[in-house]
């Protein structure tokens, strides 16, 4: 994963942000976004960041 790629263009949000904040303790996309704070301005990243949560919280339980 390139941990640079942005996420979230409104809000400058990285994948590396997104993992960071699950490795911290996020357990749920829910989590996520109420510590990063995407999907307030367009919204568009939401649909894809739910994806990505999913994909980085299964590779953890492996």
């Amino acid at each position: 994963m390139n941990r640079q790629k942005i996420a979230c263009n409104c809000k400058n949000i990285t994948y590396g942000m997104i993992e960071d904040a699950i490795l911290s303790g996020a357990k749920s996309y829910e989590e996520v976004e109420k510590q990063l704070r995407f999907g307030t301005g367009c919204g568009k990243c939401k649909e894809f960041i739910l994806f990505l949560v999913r994909d980085i919280l299964e590779d953890q339980n492996r």
